[in-house]
């Protein structure tokens, strides 16, 4: 008995080193949310970084369409009219459907739910096992979009980790569309892409 407050130590460690909190600037989103944890993995980040995002099932069986994913919102502003990039780290264990990031510009004025432009990677799926790879979308954002959601995805039984997600202007994109106005009660950069706060 006396090593049980040593026992209950570790444990405690070892469920802070996996935390299901949402983590700042993210949310939890997909078809089937409840049958995976998402959250923040804080050890073994990407490059020895002390957190990175996590998706992990947890149940054993899926449907075609069943996914979560960790995404997040931003203003369109600043990349009107610009052709952009997402760069992020993902690496995974055990994926049989398959996993990636996902980029999407949409227009708040418009009664269809389809988006502007749309990536998933659905054509490149990461699947297996993986170490930490850099994986990009490009897309171009038009002048009536007036915000992007990213984030990374998990579609199956498996685990997935992702972090140092970024997007940058690579260019010019089409200038034929109206401009609208775009949703300023977002932030206008990504929040929190590092996982550390």
């Amino acid at each position: 008995m006396k090593n049980l407050p040593r026992i209950l130590l570790l444990l405690v460690a070892a469920t802070a080193l996996l935390s299901f909190l949402v983590p700042k600037g993210w949310r939890i989103s997909g078809s089937a949310p409840e049958k995976y944890e998402v959250g923040v993995f804080k050890i073994n980040g990407h490059n020895g970084s002390k957190a990175c995002g996590v998706i992990r099932a947890a149940k054993k069986d899926y449907f075609d369409e069943e996914y979560a994913s960790l995404i997040q919102t931003i203003s369109s502003q600043r990349y009107l009219g610009k052709r952009i990039k997402l760069t992020g780290y993902m690496k995974t264990r055990g994926v049989t459907g398959w996993a990636g990031f996902f980029l999407r510009v949409d227009d708040n004025a418009s009664k269809e739910r389809e988006p502007l432009a749309f990536d998933n990677m659905h054509d490149r799926p990461v699947k297996g096992i993986t170490d930490w790879t850099p994986y990009s979308i490009e897309l171009n954002v038009p002048m009536n979009g007036s915000k992007i959601t990213f984030g990374a995805l998990l579609h199956g039984p498996g685990m997935v980790w992702f972090d140092d997600v970024t997007i940058e202007e690579i260019g010019e994109g089409p200038k034929e569309a109206a401009l609208v106005r775009c949703d300023t009660s977002l932030s206008r950069e990504p929040v929190n892409a590092d996982f550390e706060q």
